[in-house]
């Protein structure tokens, strides 16, 4: 069994240079995954100067931690935005996931990027008598839009009710990663940006070393490292699941849990993928029990897990993505509910329309400066949640020395199955030897302190 996940095992790795002098552009990427990577696609042909940084390796952070689905079949997502926002809002939203779906289908074939790219249909079900009547309205909501429902059966779980529908994809996200940076300039990664300073109208990012003079600023780390200008601790939840690959024969497959508890599953080759166990970053922050109960699940499907690792994602107080100027020329492009990898692509169209004055009807629909009532509430939660996952952390430590993460000093926990230090506040994590490897701390630990 290998404690990685699957995507880092079965790719050929690209090895990318790392920055070793300062540099001036028009536009500097800071992320290298899936968000980063489309921003900088979109850009390529725009006679723009783009600089993209990563803080580890290109393509290895949260992209390479998903599961790889491309689906508007999300889960409950839908419903929660029909209460939150209402229909209208719901649609556009809906109509933002179909069109990021065939974006990207049209980019790999274009591009021909070999990235494992399989159509199949997508299915939500439940087993829980209480939520079918749920299902059932988002199957009314679905169809009112257009979308044609079946009803898939499927061997591996028990349901009271299922939905279906065609037009999804899976996919290998970091093999797409690659394609899309394929023989583009300016890329570096194993760069970390520790500080970001406005000066006459200009952005300075500054490395350990050098610094990045640049016109444009785009955010697309998982986790933006800063807390001002956006104060994004306060803006959304951090939401943590343990994934497994299991040697499985099945035929080609995508489903998804209505609600709590969330299970996901879908196929890769001759792999079953399967997700479970989620939960609020600060809370239950036992991961070896998450994972020994994902083991027990996988053994009542008769199989044991030959690929074991987590995930995290943002989840926003109202359920839309922030993707948008948080101030002038400064875009952040996060907070995806667990669906990054059809949002990603579609941050990317929309940030290079934002940065060339070009019309996108979604720029509105996911400003991040939105005002929602719901979200004021929520706000208070996020900020309770950040500071009881610093007190759970304190008290969770089974390790002799304690190690704070630089980010905002919260107590990091050893994670002994991934062999990782992991942050129940905001989500960094750290390798054995210290190494960061997931944001939004922007520094390593001494472990040999």
């Amino acid at each position: 069994m290998k404690n990685i996940s699957i995507w880092k095992d079965t790719v050929e790795k690209i090895e990318f240079h790392k920055l070793d002098k300062d540099k001036e552009c028009d536009v500097l990427i800071i992320g290298g995954g899936i968000t980063g990577a489309s921003c900088y696609y979109f850009l390529k042909n725009s006679n723009l100067n783009v600089l993209l940084v990563e803080q580890n390796k290109i393509g290895m952070g949260v992209t390479s931690n998903s599961t790889g689905k491309l689906s508007f079949m999300q889960n409950d997502l839908l419903e929660n935005i029909r209460n939150s926002h209402g229909d209208l809002i719901a649609k556009k939203y809906l109509k933002s996931q179909l069109d990021a779906i065939n974006l990207i289908v049209d980019i790999i074939k274009k591009e021909k990027i070999n990235c494992d790219l399989v159509k199949v249909d997508s299915s939500i079900y439940t087993n829980d008598d209480k939520k079918v009547k749920e299902l059932k309205s988002l199957e009314n909501f679905l169809i009112d839009c257009g979308i044609k429902i079946g009803h898939n059966e499927n061997k591996l779980v028990k349901e009271k009710y299922s939905i279906s529908a065609s037009d999804t994809y899976i996919f290998h996200p970091v093999k797409f990663v690659y394609g899309l940076l394929k023989d583009l300039p300016n890329i570096y990664e194993d760069s970390s940006i520790i500080d970001i300073r406005e000066e006459n109208g200009f952005y300075y990012a500054y490395t350990s070393k050098y610094k990045i003079k640049t016109k444009w600023i785009i955010i697309a780390s998982h986790y933006p490292y800063f807390n001002i200008p956006f104060m994004f601790p306060f803006k959304g939840t951090l939401e943590k699941s343990y994934l497994s690959a299991s040697l499985c024969k099945v035929d080609d497959l995508s489903l998804i849990s209505y609600s709590n508890p969330f299970i996901s599953m879908r196929t890769y080759k001759d792999y079953l993928i399967y997700l479970s166990n989620s939960h609020l970053i600060n809370k239950d922050i036992d991961d070896k029990k998450h994972f020994m109960e994902l083991k027990k699940k996988l053994k009542d499907l008769k199989l044991k897990p030959d690929y074991l690792w987590s995930n995290s994602d943002i989840m926003t107080n109202d359920y839309l993505p922030f993707i948008g100027e948080i101030k002038d020329k400064m875009i952040l492009a996060t907070g995806y509910n667990t669906w990054g990898l059809a949002n990603s692509v579609l941050a990317g169209n929309i940030i290079k329309d934002i940065i060339l004055d070009n019309k996108n009807e979604y720029i509105e629909i996911f400003d991040p400066s939105r005002v929602n009532v719901d979200k004021i509430i929520k706000v208070l939660s996020s900020s309770y949640h950040s500071i009881e996952g610093y007190t759970n952390g304190l008290f969770s430590s089974k390790e002799k020395k304690i190690f704070k993460c630089p980010h905002m000093k919260c107590t990091l926990v050893f994670n002994e199955i991934e062999n990782t230090y992991d942050c129940p506040c905001h989500g960094s994590r750290f390798n054995i030897d210290g190494t960061c490897i997931n944001a939004p701390s922007n520094q390593n630990i001494d472990i040999k302190k």
